[in-house]
């Protein structure tokens, strides 16, 4: 019984000490939500395949897959178009973005 009395005046103590600390000053960083309409950016490069979905080799010399998004059309584009993209996403060979506009450059 006695020790039973002991451990509980000890966790006692313990937790009032810790109830007079201060909360931290320490800055916290917080993400905001996401407002539903992705960041758009633009890319230029020739259309390499157009099906489902649209391959484009960047400037970069890079193959890129990318989805029409809604109201997307590729009526008067045809393969071998120069094209500049607007789209959200990231590219990279694990995305796949969106394309938003699509116009031709010269």
């Amino acid at each position: 019984m006695l020790t039973l009395i002991l451990v509980v005046l000890s966790l006692t103590a313990c937790s009032a000490l810790q109830g007079g600390k201060e909360p931290s000053s320490t800055p916290t960083v917080s993400t905001a939500a996401p407002s539903g309409k992705s960041e758009e950016k633009v890319v230029r490069g020739i259309i390499n395949r157009m099906d489902n979905f649209l391959v484009l080799l960047t400037e970069d010399d890079e193959y890129q897959t990318m989805d029409y998004g809604e109201g997307v059309t590729t009526d008067g584009f045809a393969e071998g178009d120069r094209v500049e993209i607007t789209y959200t996403g990231e590219l990279g060979e694990n995305s796949t973005p969106v394309i938003v506009r699509m116009t031709k450059v010269d």
